[in-house]
């Protein structure tokens, strides 16, 4: 049974992004999309006009929170084979996320991807829907320039 991450928070985050469960390369250097062949981190200095030139984590959190951003992730616990969540089997579902939107007054909630939401609603309950095109390199649907701009649609103004 592999373990999620604590939640990524400074002070009182505009908007928390809800991932579903860290990759192994995330789990091996503790860092939330750690796999450089996510666009996770690329999209949210692309949006808020940051270059990205492999910056250390430490950056990356300082541009996240400098823009109002908390992560965390839907399953806790569980396991997984891989790194697509179709692979997770046992989840043991964040139960603690709808105290932790309510405590932090937390105003909006983004899914970084389908797999996010259908795991929340599933082990969690009902909450508005705004699920965003996942940072996955698995997800090919939609490319990169695709993504920052529904990504920075909702960040700059939902």
């Amino acid at each position: 049974m592999y373990q999620a991450f604590p939640p990524l928070i400074q002070g009182k985050p505009k908007r928390l992004i809800l991932g579903t469960f860290p990759s192994p390369i995330s789990r091996g250097k503790g860092e939330y999309y750690g796999n450089l062949n996510n666009q996770f981190w690329r999209i949210i200095f692309g949006v808020f006009g940051v270059d990205f030139d492999n910056p250390c984590y430490e950056e990356k959190k300082r541009v996240l929170f400098r823009n109002g951003l908390a992560l965390w992730d839907v399953v806790e616990s569980c396991d997984i084979s891989g790194a697509l969540d179709k692979n997770i089997k046992n989840p043991v579902y964040n139960t603690k996320l709808p105290e932790f939107i309510r405590v932090n007054e937390i105003p909006a909630v983004l899914f970084n991807g389908n797999m996010a939401y259908t795991f929340y609603k599933r082990g969690i309950g009902e909450m508005p829907k705004r699920v965003m095109p996942s940072t996955s390199p698995a997800n090919a649907r939609l490319n990169f320039n695709q993504k920052l701009s529904i990504w920075a649609e909702a960040l700059n103004n939902g």
